[in-house]
């Protein structure tokens, strides 16, 4: 996981320099092998880790905490049959992004971002994880449901200037 290739993708740390591809590609391996100790393995001692799904969120700090929260997770995750491809977005001297694409043995795909932020040595020490199940087109009437169901002021709104604007296209 820490070697040198392609320098625009790379996190360079003070003494380390993590190869960001290679990073992202061993993070989605750990999520697919369900491996909750390879998975606490990449974080410093007093890490933070920021789950944030589908707008409820969980904050767990220190690498204990963090590695309860993957058995949660990547438990889960193999109940389900979950399976994950990640893809790097960008990477700076201290921090990494990535997207990522799933999909549930039984159906269903999701998707979301992360961002992790590593320390001299190339371990994490900030990692946010934002996860957006059951992702439907926003123009679909469960998709235009999900949106009024969690804010129904900003549903109602988006529908007024969607009329509004296509008023004035048509």
């Amino acid at each position: 996981m820490i070697t040198r290739r392609d320098p625009a993708m790379t996190a360079a740390t003070d003494g380390v320099v993590v190869d960001a591809e290679a990073f992202v590609a061993e993070a989605e391996r750990l999520t697919n092998t369900y491996d909750v100790a390879g998975a606490a393995a990449v974080y410093a001692a007093d890490a933070s880790l920021e789950l944030v799904t589908d707008g409820a969120v969980q904050w767990h700090r220190g690498r204990s905490a963090i590695s309860d929260a993957w058995a949660i997770v990547l438990g889960a995750g193999q109940r389900a049959g979950f399976v994950v491809e990640k893809e790097l977005v960008a990477a700076s001297e201290r921090t990494i992004v990535n997207r990522w694409t799933g999909s549930f043995r039984h159906g269903g795909r999701c998707r979301g971002v992360e961002s992790w932020v590593l320390d001299a040595d190339g371990l994490v020490v900030e990692h946010r994880a934002e996860t957006f199940l059951d992702v439907r087109p926003g123009a679909s009437f469960r998709g235009r449901l999900a949106v009024l169901l969690a804010s129904p002021r900003v549903a109602l709104q988006l529908g007024r200037v969607e009329r509004q604007v296509r008023r004035r296209g048509a």
